[in-house]
């Protein structure tokens, strides 16, 4: 059942949190992206842990949010803290990721090349056209349009 509970959880939080649903869909571009640039094994392995930590940060953040919110209806300085802290740790790990995305992608030629042959070919980018605009309708349009749970 503990499965369960936190599926449950992170679809929640996915239809509640639209930063999270914009981190999803930046994650499912730039994949897409590493695929046609050619990562190896080790880089797959450094830019999904990299997505790991920013999703798993932003359902953590939404976490100490929501029990702040829970534990408090006051404004105190100390919620105020708990809350900036957590979306702090988040920040940090969006910016560590976009300096792996540098790491990663650093060859200027070659994204150059990559894009050419993503732009280029029907048969990549009709369905990476499709899933862009899926994704853009899902980060927007994807939520409880501000209801809680």
């Amino acid at each position: 059942m503990s499965f369960c509970y936190a599926f449950s959880g992170i679809l929640k939080a996915i239809k509640n949190e639209a930063h999270l649903r914009f981190h999803i869909m930046i994650a499912v571009l730039i994949s897409i992206f590493a695929y046609f640039y050619g990562i190896n094994r080790l880089e797959w392995a450094v830019l999904l842990l990299s997505i790991g930590l920013v999703i798993g940060a932003e359902l953590l953040n939404t976490a100490i949010e929501r029990a702040v919110d829970t534990a408090t209806d006051e404004i105190k300085p100390s919620a105020k803290f708990a809350k900036d802290a957590a979306a702090g740790a988040v920040l940090v790990f969006a910016v560590a990721s976009v300096f792996v995305g540098i790491c990663l992608f650093g060859n200027i030629e070659k994204i150059g090349i990559t894009l050419t042959k993503i732009f280029t070919t029907p048969k990549i980018l009709i369905p990476c056209l499709i899933v862009g605009v899926g994704l853009l309708i899902f980060t927007i349009f994807g939520g409880e349009n501000g209801k809680k749970v």
